[in-house]
């Protein structure tokens, strides 16, 4: 991947509704990604980023929301079709985006900037971290390339997010936002309806 085309890819505004699925006994802090500086995940390197970062992964509509975090399993486009989870529990969050610096990595273009592809950006990252000499294979590991790619544009300076593809519904969109770079006016916000209280980053 070439990351040092992230500083030139186009930037654009994102001011719509997006979605997350949580728990329910998560919803007192549901907009919270303090824990996403040392857990590792598709476009975050976890504990060994330097420096570390948090990222907030949204969705486009619900039915993304809940594939993403595996409240429905299998395949949509399978013959055994979607299947809740059986064990939890999930809700599903409005949040209400207003970005003005983000990067949209759907677009064709954007992505030959980067020498990247839809397959390498919904591909699996997981491997990474498991591959070693207790494996059956034992490279490549270390960060994945979408890591990588999630550290590099976090470096973007005042860049605040970027649009992707779900790797788990790839005909569709996930945002993912850098919540300690939101810029003057920039906000990401969720009212709970149940409480009335207001969740705002910043």
């Amino acid at each position: 991947m070439n990351f040092a085309a992230c500083a030139g890819l186009p930037v654009q505004a994102e001011s719509r509704t997006w979605f997350r699925a949580i728990q329910p006994h998560h919803l007192p802090t549901a907009l919270s990604t303090s824990h996403t500086k040392t857990i590792p995940s598709r476009f975050g390197v976890g504990a060994t980023a330097s420096p570390q970062y948090e990222v907030l992964y949204l969705a486009e509509n619900h039915l993304v929301a809940l594939f993403e975090v595996q409240a429905l399993l299998g395949s949509p486009l399978s013959a055994g079709g979607v299947v809740p989870h059986p064990r939890r529990a999930w809700t599903i969050i409005n949040i209400t985006v207003n970005l003005h610096r983000v990067v949209d990595l759907t677009d064709i273009v954007s992505q030959s900037s980067l020498s990247t592809t839809a397959q390498e950006l919904t591909g699996d990252w997981r491997g990474y971290g498991l591959r070693g000499s207790s494996a059956s294979i034992r490279a490549p590991t270390g960060a994945a390339p979408t890591q990588d790619l999630g550290a590099a544009l976090y470096a973007v300076p005042d860049l605040e997010g970027f649009i992707t593809l779900s790797a788990k519904l790839p005909d569709q969109m996930a945002l993912v936002v850098f919540p300690q770079k939101l810029g003057a006016g920039s906000t990401v916000r969720f009212i709970d309806p149940t409480t009335g209280h207001h969740h705002s980053i910043p």
